[in-house]
């Protein structure tokens, strides 16, 4: 059989106090469209199905209209579990009921990992949990971690050979993983980093939370990534879903086509005010200026051509990332001084002779 293995919806994003929503909404029709031409009636969701805990009633619309229509209309069986942000309880309410019907809802740890058998494969469901949860449900004390804990726990499952086992979990799992600035830290100090080889029992773990589409350790131990782009640093990355053939465990992509993604591009003020400059002006943009000094009001005269520009920057502003040791004797050294050395590290460029001479009777007042 195939499935078709998605995370991370984010349903209901907002960036920039714009809403994705409609965007979310044609990516998801086209999964279904996809899923219906490939003849793939099996869905996997591993987490982050909704943008926040307390979801908009945009994004509770939206999901309810997706999975009405993935179900009675092109018949796919729906495996989805919870996120980080995701909230437990309104994730999981009439899933007991929905389970007859084809959708199939964990968001909650137990004590025996529930899982769905299907032909010759069992898909377990496996919500993001921390190690508090761990230590409760299997009543146990000495848990530091989230590796120790998910160590613990999946060893105390049993699995049967016999059968193609599938993990449909929510977490950060290392090994060089991408990550990206869209992603919300389990926790602090990387105690939330898992060991890919606590999955070695697994026939492939289908994981959610990194948005970057990306195998960790081997193939069929993978993140499927975001819908979409979800932040800047995102923009090299072209998104897909993924398409796992449980009859040898083979893996393939179909990258997905939003109608406007996020996009980043350099250039001048001058250059960016010249209407064929960029074609496709209503895109999600951020603009580099490379001009050497500032552009009063650049970003209003910007957005007269370029509705949704959320962001511009200055290339000449970017810092060089660099040690700092702080000598003794700057208590020596007077005012002026110390600020024209703090403008050089901020802004790689030096104060003119002008501008020092402002700042010192500044200073002096």
């Amino acid at each position: 059989m195939r499935f078709v293995h998605i995370g991370d919806l984010h349903l209901g994003k907002v960036i920039h106090q714009y809403s994705l929503i409609d965007i979310q909404k044609e990516l998801l029709e086209e999964l279904l469209e996809y899923m219906n031409n490939e003849d793939i009636r099996t869905l996997v969701i591993a987490g982050d199905v909704y943008d926040r805990s307390i979801p908009s009633q945009e994004a509770i619309t939206l999901l309810d209209s997706f999975l009405t229509k993935a179900l009675l209309e092109y018949h796919i069986e729906v495996f989805m579990i919870s996120g980080n942000h995701d909230s437990s309880d309104r994730l999981h309410f009439a899933s007991s009921i929905l389970s007859n019907a084809g959708l199939h809802i964990e968001t909650y740890l137990k004590k025996q990992m529930p899982y769905i058998e299907r032909d010759d494969v069992r898909f377990y469901l496996l919500p993001f949990v921390k190690p508090s949860h761990v230590k409760n449900v299997m009543e146990i004390s000495e848990l530091s971690n989230y590796n120790d804990a998910l160590s613990y726990y999946l060893s105390k499952q049993e699995l049967d050979k016999n059968y193609k086992n599938i993990l449909v979990t929510h977490q950060f799992v290392g090994g060089n993983s991408k990550t990206s600035e869209s992603e919300v830290p389990l926790s602090v100090g990387g105690s939330e980093i898992i060991d890919p080889h606590v999955f070695d029992d697994y026939d492939y773990v289908a994981l959610g939370h990194l948005h970057a589409s990306q195998k960790v350790s081997r193939e069929t131990l993978r993140y499927s990534g975001s819908l979409m782009r979800y932040s800047f640093d995102e923009v090299k990355q072209n998104k897909s879903i993924v398409i796992v053939d449980t009859d040898d465990m083979s893996v393939d992509f179909h990258e997905l086509h939003p109608s406007s993604t996020l996009m980043r591009y350099e250039g001048t003020f001058e250059e960016f005010m010249n209407p064929d400059y960029i074609l496709k002006k209503d895109d999600f943009l951020s603009f580099e200026l490379k001009d050497k000094t500032i552009v009063p009001h650049a970003i209003d005269h910007l957005r007269v051509l370029y509705p949704y520009l959320l962001q511009i920057t200055y290339a000449h502003l970017k810092k060089e990332h660099q040690s700092v040791s702080i000598s003794k004797d700057v208590k020596q050294e007077d005012l002026p001084t110390l600020f024209s050395k703090f403008y050089s590290d901020m802004k790689n460029m030096e104060l003119n002779e002008e501008q020092f001479k402002v700042v010192s009777e500044l200073l002096e007042e």
